[in-house]
């Protein structure tokens, strides 16, 4: 990790619509470099009436997603005000897919696991039906100083 100012950056490990540049994009404002990510002992729910997922501990299961490297201060908060209430900013263990190294990152866990039913989130349901509503409903009321309006 780095510092900056005095201030720790983070890795930070995105399962969701957080994996795609046109939502990264738009809510933070720094360059980071990515990698492709596995989360053991999690699965990646659907959020009933939502485009977006949720993550929850599930002993066996393991999440693809991927980590942004060394993530500033100030995007680590536009980011927790993005994903809101609903979720917690934790830090877990991830493997990197390229080379298997496991390193600590943060990632948004789930706050209220039962509000959830059996569905999982599908990457391609996401890719295909659900990044346009997605974008609509979520992002582009994002607005330049990293809150909702």
């Amino acid at each position: 990790m780095s510092f900056v100012f005095g201030q720790e950056s983070r890795n930070v490990f995105v399962y969701g619509s957080l994996m795609y540049l046109p939502v990264w994009l738009k809510v933070v404002k720094g360059i980071y470099r990515c990698e492709n990510a596995v989360a053991t002992g999690f699965q990646r729910h659907a959020v009933p009436g939502e485009a977006y997922p949720a993550m929850v501990r599930f002993e066996g299961a393991y999440v693809q997603g991927m980590v942004w490297f060394d993530v500033l201060p100030e995007d680590l908060e536009r980011l927790d005000a993005f994903e809101g209430d609903e979720y917690e900013r934790s830090e877990i263990d991830v493997l990197l897919s390229s080379n298997g190294t496991q390193m600590k990152a943060d990632t948004y866990m789930w706050l209220n696991p039962s509000v959830l039913n059996e569905e999982l989130w599908s990457v391609t349901h996401f890719e295909t039906e659900g990044i346009l509503s997605f974008l609509d409903r979520h992002v582009e009321n994002w607005n330049a100083t990293g809150h909702r309006k």
